[in-house]
């Protein structure tokens, strides 16, 4: 089920493999989740969905990416990251079971959505094997790092 700890930890995967930030690649990939917000919305009885909906587009999804690179001192240089991430996040979603197809490729021009509908979104083994990845690349990494260590000292 990759719900926010599943795409975290592949945005984390994805940033210390490819060397990227690995900050913003995590960050950029729960931009799409910010449609979340709506949740609040719908608890206080106001009805929203049409105007968060958006967000959890490609294109939405791009356009909270190049407003939140703002926020850094250097735009340019967060874009890519968080773009990373954005990407993770809509593969993920991809292969989801929705009762509804989520991934809409072609919004605005289109609401039509696409899935391919392998994983249940009841099913945690998604996030067992990221956590599982995650603690494998963190200890090749941290095999990596000692014996460049151990290489300095002699």
């Amino acid at each position: 089920m990759p719900d926010w700890l599943t795409h975290s930890l592949i945005g984390w995967i994805t940033g210390k493999t490819t060397k990227q930030d690995i900050a913003l690649v995590v960050i950029g990939s729960l931009i799409p989740d910010l449609v979340k917000i709506n949740l609040l919305f719908t608890w206080l009885h106001i009805a929203d969905h049409q105007f968060f909906e958006p967000l959890h587009t490609p294109i939405g999804a791009l356009l909270v990416t190049g407003i939140v690179a703002l926020c850094f001192q250097e735009p340019k240089k967060a874009v890519l990251p968080l773009g990373i991430g954005v990407l993770t996040h809509f593969t993920l979603d991809f292969f989801l079971v929705h009762t509804q197809p989520v991934l809409r490729l072609l919004f605005p021009f289109s609401w039509d959505g696409w899935q391919v509908s392998l994983i249940r979104s009841d099913d945690y083994m998604v996030t067992i094997v990221a956590v599982l990845a995650a603690l494998f690349i963190y200890g090749l990494y941290w095999i990596a790092a000692r014996r460049k260590k151990q290489q300095a000292v002699h």
